[in-house]
């Protein structure tokens, strides 16, 4: 199986990072990364207030100092981890395009963007980054525990979301401890009535298509039947699926929450499924992965899970 060798998360100087450096160290340690780069831009690298003073002991310049207090930082989370290579980038410029050039530069497989509720800031520049970039993208909630042991996949039985779900069920037989719930949101068509059929009727039609196609999915992995379910939810309206999904993953106790966003073209990257939108409104804190359906991506899962 593939696996994933390159890592970036991105630090903004905030108590966020504390998070994101001890998340990304649970990630190395699961997936034995070789390389993780942290990434800090500035539009004008002005001299933070609580560097001012250790530059002018230092004599270090300004990119210099904030690269020493992110080390300062990231060092101790990553001290049992020597066979990790560890760079702290500092760069100025428009953070969106810096991210998106070091992450093609350094041909990074993930990149870890975090996810505040209670802390300064807001999610824009993530979003932006899971938008443009071809790279699957990790939200990492602030304060969040790291483990991994309930991973629910949100599927549509898709060509992106069954590829995405294969390869969890596929490094999920390798690891004992793994549940795995394929969450399935459906809806009853307002068109039932012309089929001279119930709401009660249609509706037990839709979940018996969707059970068809789980079952026909899960005979690929027969050993999985007591670890792996299937989690059928109706949805009565188009806007309140990201409630929906984020509601049932926190059911499940998911330790991550995986979906799929489409971006096979130019035009695509732009602009992702509307199911990824609205679940990003929700989803503060639970892991979230939005899955890129590009060959180059898929290691990211069966690194993320297997030994």
């Amino acid at each position: 199986m593939n696996t994933i060798n390159r890592l970036m998360v991105g630090l903004d100087l905030t108590a966020m990072d504390d998070s994101m450096v001890a998340y990304a160290a649970f990630l190395c340690r699961e997936l034995h990364i070789q390389n993780v780069y942290f990434i800090h831009v500035e539009k004008s690298l002005e001299v933070p207030a609580e560097l001012v003073k250790s530059l002018e002991r230092t004599g270090l310049s300004v990119d210099e100092g904030i690269r020493e207090m992110i080390m300062n930082k990231v060092g101790p989370a990553f001290q049992d981890l020597p066979d990790t290579f560890v760079e702290a980038l500092v760069e100025e410029g428009t953070p969106l395009k810096e991210l998106l050039h070091w992450a093609k530069v350094k041909e990074i497989d993930l990149l870890l963007m975090g996810r505040k509720l209670r802390l300064r800031g807001t999610a824009v520049l993530a979003q932006k980054v899971l938008r443009t970039s071809r790279r699957s993208v990790l939200f990492v909630p602030e304060n969040i525990e790291p483990k991994l042991r309930n991973v629910v996949v949100s599927v549509d039985f898709s060509d992106y979301s069954t590829m995405a779900l294969e390869r969890v069920l596929q490094v999920a037989e390798q690891k004992p401890d793994i549940r795995v719930t394929c969450l399935h949101a459906y809806q009853v068509p307002s068109g039932y009535r012309t089929l001279g059929m119930s709401y009660e009727e249609f509706d037990e039609r839709m979940r018996g298509f969707a059970e068809e196609k789980y079952k026909k999915l899960m005979e690929r992995f027969p050993q999985l039947s007591e670890r792996a379910s299937l989690s059928l939810v109706r949805q009565e309206d188009d806007d309140d699926i990201g409630e929906l999904v984020v509601v049932e993953a926190k059911r499940h106790r998911a330790d991550l929450l995986v979906i799929g966003a489409k971006g096979m073209s130019a035009a695509a990257l732009f602009v992702l499924g509307s199911v990824t939108e609205k679940i990003l409104r929700y989803d503060l804190d639970i892991p979230l992965l939005v899955f890129k359906k590009r060959d180059e991506d898929l290691g990211f899962l069966d690194a993320l899970l297997s030994e």
